[in-house]
Formats: C-alpha cells, sequence, structure tokens
C-alpha cells in the first residue's frame, strides 16, 4: 500500500492501492473504488486534505492548520447525481459537458439504487450520458461516534467529486440543494444564506482548491425541481424512493411529497408520513404545507388550519439573488434555463418575511 498523504500527528492517512483508495482513522478504515484507468498521479494532496475535512471537521478539529493550497482550476462542471429528483432537475439546468458522478453505498442497507439505476441506463440508452459510480462505504466513518451511517456533513455527499476532481478534471462541483435548504432555515424561516457560516466556509475553502461551489437550485423549490423534471421527460423515470423499485414504495415521505407531485401513488395514512405531519414544525415545511394545500390533506394538520391563508403562490417561482451564488463561468446558461421555467420571487412577497413556526426559535 502506497502512504500518500497523512497527519503529522499520524491520526489519520490516505493510501493508494491498485483498485481502491483507503482512508485510515481512528474510525477504522473506509474505501473508494477506482475507474480502472485511475493513477495515483490523479491524487492532488489538496483534494485529499479537504475531503478529509469534509469527513472529519464534526470531530476532528485543525485538520487543515499549516496547509497552503496550490491545486489550479480544471475545465469541467461535475454534479453529485444521487438519482433522485433535486439532482436530476440540476443535471438539467447545467452544460451538456457535465459531468455526472454518483455514490453508491459498498453495504447492504435499507437504502435501494435500483430508481438511481433505472434512470441512469435510460441516461445512457436515450441521450448518450455516462454516469460514474464510485462505490464506498465512506458513510460508516459517523458510527464510530456513535452516529447513524449517513454523510459526515452536508458536503460529504460530493467526497467523490473533491477525491476525484482531478481524474475528471473538475472546475467545479454541484449539489442538488433547493431552496428549502439554502434560503430557508429548516424548510420553514428565512434567511440570507450567503451569510450563513454554511456557505461562508465550504465555498472559499473548495474555491482554494480550484473547484466553485455550484448550487443550481439554490433559489427554487423542490416543487419547481418537480416541474423542471417533468418539463425535461423524466417525470416518468425518476424517482426520490430510496425505499422500494421505481415508482417507490408509497408509504415514505418522499413519496408523499416529491414522487406524489409526479403522479405517483403515496398512502396518506402510512405510518412515517403521519409521523412527519404530526412533528413541529413540520418536516420540509413549506413544501409539505405547499403540497398539503395543493392536495387538499388539511383534515391531516388540523391544528395548522390557519396556515391556509397565506401566500404559498411564490413556492414556484424563484429567487433571482441565488444566482448571484454562481460563478460567472456557469451562471448565464443556469440562469437562463431558470428564469425560462419559472417568474422571479416578487420584492413584496412574503418570502422575505417567511416563518411558518415562530414560536420554534
Amino acid at each position: 500500500m502506497d502512504v500518500v498523504l497523512e497527519s503529522p500527528t499520524q491520526d489519520w492517512s490516505w493510501n493508494f492501492r491498485r483498485k481502491k483508495l483507503v482512508f485510515n482513522g481512528p474510525f477504522g478504515s473506509v474505501f473508494w473504488r477506482l475507474p480502472r484507468d485511475f493513477k495515483r498521479e490523479h491524487l492532488h494532496p489538496d483534494l485529499l486534505y479537504v475531503a478529509t475535512e469534509v469527513l472529519l471537521s464534526p470531530w476532528v478539529k485543525g485538520i487543515l492548520d499549516g496547509w497552503v493550497p496550490t491545486r489550479k482550476h480544471g475545465s469541467l462542471p461535475g454534479l453529485s447525481l444521487s438519482g433522485g429528483i433535486d439532482s436530476t432537475a440540476c443535471m438539467e439546468l447545467m452544460p451538456k459537458e457535465t459531468v455526472l458522478v454518483y455514490h453508491r453505498r459498498s453495504f447492504k442497507s435499507l437504502l435501494k439504487h435500483h430508481g438511481a439505476d433505472r434512470l441512469f441506463k435510460y441516461l445512457q440508452r436515450t441521450r448518450g450520458r455516462r454516469v460514474h459510480s464510485i462505490m464506498s462505504n465512506h458513510e460508516k466513518i459517523r458510527t464510530f461516534w456513535e452516529k447513524p451511517t449517513g454523510f459526515s456533513t452536508d458536503l460529504a455527499a460530493a467526497t467523490h467529486l473533491i477525491l476525484f476532481a482531478d481524474y475528471f478534471d473538475l472546475r467545479g462541483i454541484a449539489l442538488g440543494m433547493p431552496i428549502d435548504n439554502t434560503y430557508l432555515w429548516h424548510g420553514y424561516r428565512y434567511r440570507e444564506f450567503s451569510e450563513t457560516s454554511w456557505w461562508r466556509t465550504w465555498a472559499p475553502l473548495l474555491e482554494s482548491i480550484g473547484l466553485d461551489l455550484l448550487l443550481p437550485i439554490a433559489g427554487i423549490s423542490e416543487a419547481s425541481a418537480v416541474h423542471i423534471v417533468q418539463k425535461s421527460g423524466l417525470g416518468k423515470i425518476v424517482s426520490s424512493c430510496l425505499r422500494a423499485k421505481h415508482p417507490g414504495c408509497g408509504r415514505c415521505w418522499k413519496c408523499f411529497h416529491k414522487n406524489g407531485m409526479l403522479g405517483h401513488p403515496y398512502d396518506i395514512d402510512a405510518r412515517e408520513i403521519q409521523a412527519f405531519l404530526g412533528k413541529r414544525p413540520v418536516r420540509t415545511a413549506t413544501h409539505a404545507l405547499w403540497w398539503v394545500g395543493e392536495q387538499n390533506h388539511w383534515d391531516q394538520v388540523p391544528d395548522l388550519h390557519h396556515l391556509k391563508e397565506r401566500d404559498f403562490s411564490w413556492w414556484v417561482k424563484h429567487h433571482p439573488q441565488a444566482f448571484d451564488l454562481l460563478p460567472n463561468w456557469i451562471r448565464p446558461s443556469i440562469q437562463a434555463a431558470i428564469e425560462d421555467a419559472t417568474e422571479p420571487i416578487p420584492e413584496d412577497s412574503e418570502f422575505y418575511t417567511w416563518n411558518l413556526f415562530p414560536d420554534a426559535e
């Protein structure tokens, strides 16, 4: 095994094998399966340092102390394509040369890959677009700190893009984060996203290693993302449900408020859907309650009937300021596509003072 990079205190290390990239630390070892033509020279130290920060920063401090980045920009945009509705909408908005990369769990879990694979095969067959699948078990890192399996940080969903940025010649990496996760705090209260610690931390860090952080749908809602997917002709192909084959299990939260918009069946009485509708604040509140209104499910949330009078019309429009988050080399095409698909949120809209659950602050 070839040690590519390790911390001065030997708390963690990156090791290159012929078929695997291995990350060792107090959590044990995790790996990424390498493409056949991947070379050690593709592993720029900056990419490994930032990947370490993304994977360990909630528990390990000082990872970047004394580090000076040197990597330059590549040429292409990359997208972390999960196969769900939000990232598929990003794909439709981004340039055709965007590199599509999928994080595939290497271990058995309740989350299934069937829906994503269905989309990927369709894209290959009808559009000639390849989706690169990178197998890894890095979601197991959290379990060492007694956390559930999953991403260490929000940006960990793009770890494969960071690590493989030189291999794919990337200039930027995109995530499918809609307005629900950007300009709305926990999906129910307005905030200025560009001033959040999340944006101020990750965007400059990625830019320092020649990777612009791209959030194509930061200014539109999950509802508008669904509309973009439908308009693209992929409405009958894509599914955001991770529990079952297409069109989904019909009993999970995503089947209710995402797949339901695509016309896929859901059971409003299902345990998970009822549990999330019963939480206060409601999970993904604005989108969920907009959908409750669209489907006239207000009987399911009797204590929230007063919200029927709120103006949700802006939910299918776009927030113009979100375009400022995009770098100039990719902004024009994404902005034009969104402006073609949606109207701008008016300056006097309730959106700018939105807060569905003021007592939760």
